[in-house]
């Protein structure tokens, strides 16, 4: 009976022993896969990418957004943006502008004809990456807000000041190892003084856009396309729609060296309706077309 006893222990500790040896050698489970890398920079066009650099970076860029085509006058537009900015904590950075404005108008029946250049004000702006990328959750969301003072209309020319503030919201994922997406929506509201008869008067304006870059050589040249639907309001906080209109075109994007990055992009009308005129488009409030140069230098 004591002998049965001690074989039985015996197999139970070996079986114990086995179960262990099992257990230890169990495989790991498989690691997540990582999501796909992102390309820093301004890799689309007005859309922009949710990246805020790494802590103690710093940037220059010069942003030409030009616009043609308004009803009733042959109009061309130009601002400048010349912008300073510092990633200075994970996530954060924020950005400092001085504005510049050069517009043409003839044959307008409101304006006289005019050819200027002038300062535009100044501008400061925060962004904040709030989600980021993971190898659970390939979408980045950042927030930034822009509070801007301007003393010129852009369309006439003529002084005009004007106070307001932009709203944006951005996202964007890798779609594979060389597509790209994003999307952006922003508001902006402000008061502004009429160049004629001096009134003050307060509008908004809302933005949803979308775009689509594939790296044609690896992550040196971006080409995709875009699009921009832009709404206009009579209040400072919407209001009724004044008009809206659809943006559609091409961008090209060039990374010269890891600081530097140069973007284009052209988005003719492709559709809109103005509440007080009828046709196709809405050239009242906004252009017949929008182009930008942008380059922009890391150091």
């Amino acid at each position: 009976m004591k002998l049965t006893s001690s074989f039985l222990s015996l197999l139970l500790l070996a079986g114990a022993a086995q179960a262990a040896d099992l257990k230890g050698s169990k495989a790991p489970a498989p690691a997540p896969e990582a999501a796909n890398e992102f390309p820093g920079g301004d890799i689309f066009g007005f859309t922009s990418a949710t990246d805020v650099g790494n802590p103690g970076d710093k940037g220059l860029a010069l942003e030409n957004d030009g616009s043609y085509g308004r009803r009733d006058m042959r109009s061309r537009v130009l601002t400048q943006k010349l912008e300073l900015s510092r990633t200075f904590a994970p996530n954060w950075a924020y950005a400092a502008s001085l504005f510049g404005a050069w517009s043409s108008i003839k044959n307008s029946g409101d304006f006289k004809d005019r050819t200027a250049y002038n300062f535009d004000g100044i501008s400061m702006e925060v962004r904040h990456r709030f989600i980021e990328r993971s190898a659970t959750n390939p979408f980045a969301f950042t927030f930034a807000i822009e509070p801007r003072w301007g003393r010129v209309d852009t369309v006439s020319g003529m002084n005009a000041a004007s106070y307001g503030a932009e709203f944006k919201l951005q996202a964007d994922r890798a779609l594979g190892e060389k597509l790209f997406w994003a999307l952006n929506a922003n508001f902006g509201t402000g008061r502004s003084r009429d160049p004629l008869d001096r009134t003050w008067s307060s509008t908004s304006e809302s933005v949803v856009s979308t775009a689509l870059t594939y790296a044609v050589v690896d992550d040196k040249l971006f080409m995709g396309g875009e699009a921009r639907w832009n709404q206009a309001w009579n209040k400072g906080f919407f209001g009724k729609l004044d008009g809206q209109a659809l943006f559609v075109g091409p961008t090209i994007a060039y990374k010269a060296s890891e600081t530097v990055m140069l973007n284009a992009v052209f988005l003719p009308q492709v559709m809109g309706k103005a509440r007080s005129v009828s046709g196709p488009l809405d050239i009242d409030n906004f252009e017949r077309a929008n182009f930008r140069l942008k380059l922009a230098i890391g150091f």
